[in-house]
This record gives structure tokens, sequence and C-alpha cells, in this order.
């Protein structure tokens, strides 16, 4: 399909592009500058301004097979419903998808109910107080033959964007991580590229005056994710709560509100009946091993498989960090290849062979993490070959609650890890503690 998207330059938009491609679709952006944006993957650009709507006369042309509406909303009622009747007004009669983007906050606090479903009556809170009534707009379309459908993202992460790089941001600032509100607080979570997704199943065959949530995670702790954010910006403190009227003088009252904000929202709906399938790593793994700490990377190409193997080799990472705190022999083992890895413990112990090392580990890891744990993150990869690559990896000790020991050095691994089989492994690991 010929898809016109609005908010195609922007953080989720970005998303949609590269998905929308992947699937087949061509992307024509409407996009306020006149001047090209190299680079991206758009079909074609067209100028236009969603909050001056006169400027949308002529955008959807008898070529275009679908509208995705992404922009954010202006702020003033008359104006989104005065650029949504220019968007639909050319799509009537001919059964063409229109895709509206709302969001979960329109639901409101959700109090003792659970995963909340598309049903639900809307209570928004003041900073979508009117978008309701848009989404009734859309919505009214099918009666004029549009196949109208609403998406509700609820909070968006990855590729180092969306609210939760707001909270990285506070807690290096600050030099703590911060949540707002309530201790108790949730948020439904969703990977920008899960919700990609979702907009590539809305436009190809969502039905017509249907509302879908995407939520991937309908509940996660705020404080939890709070204290992941700490970490993606190097700051092992426990989360502090900051009160709604704190954080307005900081993000004004109605973003504040929207922080503070309880919900649990399901997105059940849009897997069972769109074949939705978000499976990318939820929130917290996305900022302590994910996008939003950056790694210097040396001997690859930038792009897309780069970054994928990166992200390959921080989970298994991810797999000795878990290993290591929850003292799983056979998790820890697992992510060492088969056949003659070495490794010199912290303590200067060399081990060679895997019999070795697992006779190893099998006495000292149960019981090692009584008093204490650790953390790692990776610092720099250098790949010495597609399936070869030395990784830094930065091991600070924590208490079982994630807060630094500040009177206990940090570790520097080495790794040199090997793919086999499409796998990162260990096959060398040098672990060696840090001292000023």
């Amino acid at each position: 399909m010929k898809v016109l998207l609005t908010g195609a330059t922007g953080y989720i938009g970005s998303a949609v592009t590269d998905h929308l491609v992947a699937a087949g679709h061509q992307v024509f952006a409407l996009t306020r500058r006149t001047d090209p944006q190299h680079g991206r993957a758009w079909h074609a650009q067209l100028v236009g301004d969603t909050a001056d709507p006169v400027s949308l006369a002529g955008a959807v042309t008898p070529e275009i097979e679908a509208v995705i509406h992404l922009a954010p909303p202006s702020g003033d009622a008359d104006i989104d419903t005065a650029v949504v009747e220019a968007l639909v007004t050319p799509l009537r009669g001919t059964g063409r998808p229109f895709v509206y983007t709302s969001g979960v906050w329109v639901l409101g606090a959700t109090g003792e109910a659970q995963e909340v479903a598309e049903e639900a009556p809307t209570h928004p809170i003041d900073i979508v107080g009117y978008r309701p009534r848009i989404e009734e707009r859309v919505l009214a379309e099918v009666a004029e033959g549009v196949r109208a459908v609403v998406v509700r993202p609820g909070i968006v992460y990855g590729r180092g964007g969306g609210i939760p790089a707001v909270l990285v941001d506070r807690a290096r600032r600050q030099g703590v991580p911060e949540y707002y509100g309530e201790e108790g607080v949730r948020w439904p979570t969703v990977h920008v590229d899960d919700l990609a997704e979702l907009f590539v199943a809305a436009v190809e065959r969502a039905e017509a005056g249907t509302i879908w949530h995407g939520v991937g995670d309908s509940a996660v702790p705020v404080r939890d994710i709070a204290r992941a954010a700490g970490r993606a910006a190097g700051v092992l403190a426990a989360p502090h709560a900051v009160p709604v009227e704190q954080a307005a003088e900081v993000f004004g009252p109605l973003f504040a509100e929207a922080l503070a904000l309880d919900q649990s929202v399901s997105g059940a709906a849009a897997r069972g009946a769109l074949g939705w399938q978000p499976g990318r790593p939820g929130v917290v793994a996305e900022l302590a091993f994910g996008s939003y700490r950056p790694v210097e990377v040396f001997g690859a190409h930038e792009g897309p498989e780069t970054d994928a193997e990166v992200a390959s080799i921080r989970s298994l990472v991810a797999e000795v960090e878990q290993a290591q705190q929850d003292e799983l022999v056979d998790r820890f083992l697992s992510v060492f290849r088969p056949e003659d890895p070495v490794w010199t413990t912290g303590h200067g112990k060399r081990l060679s062979g895997f019999e070795e090392i697992a006779t190893f580990t099998r006495k000292v890891l149960p019981g090692a993490m009584a008093e204490s744990t650790a953390v790692y993150d990776v610092e720099r990869v250098l790949f010495l070959r597609p399936d070869v690559a030395a990784v830094n990896v930065r091991q600070q000790p924590v208490h079982h609650d994630g807060t630094r020991i500040a009177d206990r050095p940090e570790g520097r691994p080495f790794y040199i890890l090997v793919k086999e089989d499409g796998t990162w492994r260990i096959g060398a690991a040098q672990n060696t503690v840090a001292v000023d």
C-alpha cells in the first residue's frame, strides 16, 4: 500500500516507517520542512503541518491507499478535529484505512481493575482531556465508508527514547533515580518496534470501527523502571519517590499527573485478533542492558546488523549477571563454549577446559551471593572478525537492593566471545579487579 504517514520524522514515526517498508509498503511522509530528509526510507516526502489544517488540503491524493496519523496532538480540540477532517475526507466511500493514534492515558487511573481492555469507559486525565472526543470523531467515519481504526499505545520505550529516556536523564542530572507519585504506580509499556508492528497490522487488517491497545506489558512497577533508568545513567542508588506537586515544578502539572498515573492495561485483543506478537525485551531489561546505555563499538560498520550483534552480546552478559545473582550453576556454565574455554578468575585462578570451569563453578557459586552480588555492563566491543569479539565489561559490586557497595573495588572482566551456530558464547575470560 501507499501509506501517508504524519509524524514520520518523530520517535514512533521513524520506527513505523521502518516496519512499513519492511512489510513492502511505500511511505509518503508528511513533513513541515521542505528540505529533503536524507537517509529516510520514504518513497516520497509531502509538505504539510498538522498545526495548520489548511496546509493539509490535497495531501491525501487519489494514489494514497491508507493514512496513519501519528503526529502529536496540538493541544487544541478544534485544530485536531480539523486535521482529522482534512485527512479523512478524501478517503470517504473508498473503504481505505485511517489509523488514528491516541493513548492509554484516556482510560485514566484503572484502580483495582487489572488489565483493562478496549471496551472500558474512558476517564481521561487532563493532558489528554479532549482526546476521547477525537477518537469518537474518527470512528464516526465508518459510516462514511472509511476503515477507521484507533490505536492506543502504552508508555513507549526502546531505541533509547520515549518517556523512559526522561528518567535516565533525570537520574544522571540528580544523581539518584526518580519516580513520581505513589510507590505502587504502574505503567503499561510497549517497545517502539513492537508498537510499529501493531500499526502495520492495524493498517493492513484491522476491522473498521475498532480500538486497539498497544501494550506489551500491562503493569510494570515504575519503581523498577526508575531503578533500571538509574543503572542506564550509571547511578546505582535506591529510587527516590518525588511527590506530584514537586514533579510539577519540573515537568508542569499536566505531565507530572501523567507520570504519576497508575494503570493496568491489556494488549491481549490485538494479539488474538490481529496476530500481533510483541516479543522484544521488557522496559526494565531494555533500560538496564539495551539502547539507553551506549556501547563503544569498533571493527564493524554502523547499521542494523551490528546493532543486532551488540544486542546479542549484551544479552549474553546479562545472562552472566543473572546466573551469578541467582547462583544458577548450569545457567552460568551455558554461557561458555563447550570446546576448550579458558577462564582466569578475579583471584587469579586459571581454569582450562569446560570440565575444570564446571567443577570450580559448582564448588564456589552456591552461597557466593549471600551477602552481596554484582551488576555487569558492556562498555566496549571490538569485532576481531564477524564471529569473534573482544568485550570490555564493567562489574560493580552491589547490595541485594541494587545499591552500590561504596568501599568495594569494581571488576573489569574481559571476554573473548565466539559466535557458533548463531549464538555468542565465552571462549576466554579474564576477571580483573580495578584498583586506583
